[in-house]
């Protein structure tokens, strides 16, 4: 496996791949950003439904990664994947759905013992299930995953900076007052770009089931928005640690018991036939 795993890591990166992936993520995620700064634009989206100011980005993002993964598929070499783990068959559908769900009973079980619940429609299907679901479609499956399986990117490495990224496409370019761009490079932001280094480290482990992580951040999301975790008797340490026992619980699965079966380190070396999307 280590083998495998080493000469994965050491095979030629396709640059061609991984300008092209680049350039669309880059357009995914600062073009709303820069769209907003626009007033006119601004205005025009004000006036649509909310519910289609919500969805409006989300949606043009999904449109790109389609195009781009079409566009991959063009550059890859006859037998590689390319697969980003949404046709997995129901089987491993339902199994990645079923742990990312189990992994976030503990936060569930601390929100419990607040006396905050404030379920909203908008949050809970824009703030929490939305991002869940297009966040990992771009940042882990059409970023991370064809960065590693077509474009030959090293697995740590690739993890690593798509994480980055990832802690980096949160902040905003127009703050509020008092606040600046660099000012909100803090701790807020370093820990959404870990949370994008497990995600992709966990994508990867678990045989690039995207369900798993779709699930996993959508409810640890779901949870923490729904409840007031810190206003529970276990205060902000029982908020801290529910997130770690959802981590942990989450790495036991993938890792200790490997429910997903064998990783695809042990096989990276070679070429794949799946080109499901």
């Amino acid at each position: 496996m280590g083998t495998e795993l080493a000469d994965n890591e050491t095979r030629e990166i396709r640059w061609g791949v991984v300008g092209l992936i680049a350039a669309i993520a880059l357009v995914g995620i600062l073009g709303p950003k820069l769209l907003w700064m626009n007033t006119g634009y601004a205005s025009m989206v004000g006036s649509l439904p909310i519910d289609v100011q919500f969805l409006i980005h989300p949606v043009l993002q999904m449109v790109l990664v389609f195009v781009g993964w079409l566009l991959v598929l063009r550059l890859k070499p006859v037998g590689a994947s390319a697969s980003m783990g949404l046709m997995t068959g129901w089987g491993l559908a339902c199994k990645g759905i079923g742990v990312g769900l189990v992994c976030t009973l503990p936060m569930l079980l601390v929100g419990l013992m607040s006396s905050s619940y404030t379920p909203s429609h908008y949050e809970i299907l824009y703030a929490d299930l939305s991002p869940g679901l297009t966040e990992e479609i771009f940042f882990r499956a059409f970023m991370f995953g064809l960065l590693v399986q077509v474009g030959r990117c090293p697995m740590w490495a690739t993890a690593v900076i798509t994480g980055i990224v990832f802690g980096l496409a949160h902040v905003d370019l127009t703050p509020d007052e008092g606040q600046t761009i660099v000012g909100q490079l803090g701790p807020w932001i370093a820990m959404i770009a870990l949370g994008g280094f497990m995600y992709a480290w966990l994508y990867w482990e678990s045989g690039w089931n995207l369900w798993l992580v779709i699930t996993l951040h959508a409810g640890m999301n779901l949870w923490w928005d729904m409840f007031d975790l810190t206003q529970t008797p276990l205060g902000n340490w029982g908020a801290t640690g529910a997130r770690f026992a959802s981590v942990g619980l989450v790495v036991l699965c993938v890792v200790g018991l490997r429910v997903f079966g064998q990783r695809p380190g042990a096989t990276i070396g070679h070429e794949y036939t799946t080109i499901d999307p």
